[in-house]
């Protein structure tokens, strides 16, 4: 069983078939490309655990595909290893600078590089469990609050700067309290859980759900307007439908605002979908409560 995904860039066939056969035999899954233009390609459809990567390439050289990966990739999320004869101080702080995590040479011991190699993969995965951790709601396993704020604050940056629009669902479950002074917080705890999984289902690859608080959640839809986030509400009910606490099923109130309406700062953009949500709430207690809802 392969213990992480590798990529070999060197344009040398030999380079490439001698330590592609050390990481084989350690248990990695290697790829290998022969130049950083097309490890550049390979990286747009593929995701590897860490890179070994040439200095000296024809085309784009080593340093200039390290610096285009790292502008798609942090540092803490993708090793890049460079794997080079030059060992000269220069090469080395060039390849640091480009955003290299290591330097392994090639008259190396295979000890060596699979240390190397098995280190700064370990390294990584603990660094993205941490920040997985930090950045998501312990019950509902959705994204948190803190997580929604730094988001938003990027995306709205990104929108003012680039024109590029999203849409924000604000939702909150209603009778949130009932179900939990009726039938106690395991239940409340139980529908939390069950309407996030039943969301996540429905909502595409690249939007993103956080719990807000309590019985609040934010969905961020990007490249959608408003039209498109109301289809998303409506497959949202929808999915709701399946999901029953004591016979009846969740409903929600929900405010929606578009990144191309008037608004100078995020918090204003916040701000205006949590008082379209409290008045698609108060619009939904005047029409009553529905004995097999909860309203």
């Amino acid at each position: 069983m392969a213990v992480g995904k590798i990529l070999v860039v060197d344009d040398n066939a030999r380079t490439i078939i001698s330590v592609e056969s050390y990481l084989v035999k350690a248990g990695y899954q290697v790829f290998d490309c022969s130049s950083g233009a097309e490890a550049l390609r390979f990286l747009d459809e593929n995701s590897v655990d860490l890179i070994l990567l040439d200095i000296n390439m024809p085309g784009l050289t080593g340093y200039e595909t390290c610096s285009r990966i790292r502008n798609k990739f942090p540092i803490d999320d993708l090793p890049i290893i460079f794997f080079t004869g030059r060992e000269d101080a220069e090469s080395i702080i060039s390849g640091f600078k480009s955003g290299a995590s290591d330097f392994v040479s090639k008259t190396f011991l295979p000890e060596i590089l699979l240390a190397r190699v098995s280190v700064h993969i370990r390294m990584s995965q603990t660094l993205r469990k941490i920040r997985e951790i930090s950045l998501t709601d312990d019950l509902t396993q959705v994204y948190n609050r803190r997580h929604a704020i730094y988001t938003l604050h990027e995306w709205f940056a990104r929108s003012k700067r680039y024109g590029t629009a999203f849409s924000l669902i604000y939702f909150d479950l209603n009778a949130f309290k009932e179900i939990n002074d009726n039938y106690g917080h395991q239940a409340g705890d139980l529908l939390l859980c069950s309407v996030t999984g039943a969301i996540k289902k429905i909502l595409r690859a690249s939007d993103m759900l956080f719990r807000m608080g309590g019985d609040e959640f934010m969905v961020l839809c990007p490249d959608t307007g408003k039209d498109g986030a109301k289809k998303c509400v409506d497959h949202m009910k929808k999915a709701l439908q399946d999901v029953a606490i004591a016979g009846r099923s969740p409903t929600f109130a929900y405010g929606i605002v578009h990144s191309m309406d008037d608004y100078n700062e995020m918090d204003n953009m916040l701000s205006s979908a949590d008082n379209a949500m409290y008045a698609c709430k108060m619009k939904m207690k005047d029409k009553g409560t529905s004995k097999n809802s909860f309203l």
